[in-house]
């Protein structure tokens, strides 16, 4: 049964009839915090007490008759690669442990502007780096559909915290699939916007060519909410006419042969749902780009290496083994970066082509279910690959080419989560969202992990 604190939506819903205040919502997700953090470790940094500061003026503003937009009172969670005036932000690293910004990121103080309750600061993959989230310093986070699985990153606390309670939404950031990866492993929606529709002033860089903030939530619903707070307003992209049904490109080829079997057939399941509902969903083939996985890690090595450089020189012993390894990477030839950079020019040309044709493109998220932690290589297609590559296999290309793509869970497949990914034109976040609604209604909702049910005011169960 639904509660007034199950999403966002419900909960803004709630406060403006006036029958949850701030402050009761603040306390109710503050005490699943505790309650879930021993073993979850979604939290870098949790300020309980500048929360409630937070919530008791907003319930006082509210009382007063002011409402700052349907944000106000909504308790959320920012990824600790995000500057949040006054509260510690270590990036994930130890390089930065005990750094407190000065100020708020330009996104962060949008949604203080919204009226957002900050909870804290969630646990991010060391510098965004990679897409684990198990820290060798700080300990790894959990997936909380099974724990000792990775949650998926770099966005990893992210999705954990809102999948297991103990935030109603949060900031991320996506580099090479960072919000969508752990979305999709943790059985949450996370939505990367076009390029340029948050800002990412205040955000330690990754690759600032392919790097987007976006945001996790429990529905699209929230995704929507959450974007209303955060994105510059732009000129859509021009919209499907009023009544034709969404045309549906399902991306194969190379797309579905990266995928383990298990999520093959969760994906061929909810095809089936969509077409039984009317839809319009065709096959689509991008030619294979074998170089795709090396030339983006190439770039982002390029980019990342060249801001970490200096600190790595002086002190190595502050970067992870696998960052150290990045890091210790031969820069390539011209010719290789010539090569690179074609191959992802004509993947980003094959995917707008396909796009004049469908409102939308569709596949899995991520070829894989939640590998456990520790795991550093998976094997794909008769292949063992870096465990990076395969995650971001399907979630990179759109970074390449700027495009919104959200992911949203469809099934469980062995107990953990599998997840759609839908991506549309530039300036097509609208269209996007519209599509991801009618998946979610289509697909049966997952069941909530053990000890994540909705919380209400009754209790925290």
């Amino acid at each position: 049964m639904s509660t007034p604190t199950d999403t966002a939506t419900a909960a803004a819903a709630a406060i403006a009839s006036g029958e949850l205040t701030p402050v009761e919502l603040t306390e109710l997700l503050l005490e699943r915090v505790a309650a879930t953090e021993p073993s979850l470790h979604a939290y870098a940094t949790v300020t309980a007490d500048m929360a409630r500061k937070q919530a008791e003026q907003l319930t006082e503003e509210l009382s007063q008759g002011r409402t700052r937009s349907r944000l106000h009172g909504i308790p959320v969670g920012i990824k600790d690669l995000i500057d949040t005036a006054g509260i510690a932000t270590s990036y994930g690293s130890p390089r930065f442990t005990g750094h407190i910004p000065d100020s708020d990121a330009a996104a962060v103080s949008r949604l203080r502007e919204a009226g957002v309750v900050i909870l804290g600061k969630h646990t991010t993959h060391e510098l965004a780096w990679g897409g684990r989230t198990d820290s060798a310093f700080f300990g790894p986070t959990h997936n909380p559909y099974r724990h000792g699985h990775i949650p998926g990153g770099s966005s990893g606390g992210s999705a954990a915290s809102v999948v297991a309670g103990s935030s109603l939404g949060a900031l991320g950031s996506d580099t090479a699939g960072s919000v969508r990866i752990p979305a999709a492993l943790s059985g949450c929606v996370g939505f990367k916007p076009s390029r340029g529709r948050i800002p990412l002033d205040g955000v330690l860089p990754l690759a600032p060519s392919l790097d987007h903030l976006g945001v996790l939530a429990r529905t699209v619903d929230d995704a929507a909410l959450l974007m209303d707070g955060l994105a510059t307003p732009t000129s859509p992209a021009a919209r499907r006419e009023p009544g034709r049904p969404l045309r549906i490109g399902w991306l194969g080829g190379w797309y579905d042969a990266v995928l383990a079997p298990e999520v093959r057939a969760a994906l061929a399941t909810t095809r089936a749902l969509l077409e039984n509902e009317g839809l319009h969903v065709d096959d689509v083939t991008i030619p294979d780009e074998p170089l795709m996985p090396e030339a983006l890690l190439a770039r982002i090595v390029g980019e990342a290496g060249a801001f970490h450089r200096a600190a790595f020189e002086q002190d190595p012993t502050l970067f992870g083994a696998d960052i150290a390894e990045l890091m210790r990477l031969p820069a390539p030839r011209a010719e290789q970066v010539d090569r690179n950079e074609a191959a992802l020019s004509r993947l980003v040309a094959a995917l707008l082509e396909a796009l004049r044709s469908y409102d939308v493109l569709a596949s899995a998220t991520v070829p894989v279910t939640a590998p456990p932690i520790g795991a550093h290589t998976l094997s794909v297609a008769g292949r063992d690959w870096p465990i990076e590559f395969v995650l971001t296999r399907l979630t990179s290309p759109f970074n390449a080419a700027g495009l919104p793509a959200l992911s949203l869970p469809v099934a469980l497949s062995g107990g953990l989560p599998v997840g759609l990914q839908v991506a549309g034109p530039a300036l097509g976040d609208a269209v996007v969202l519209e599509a991801a609604r009618v998946v979610e209604q289509v697909c049966p909702p997952l069941p909530r992990p053990a000890g994540a049910e909705p919380i209400s005011q009754g209790g925290s169960r």
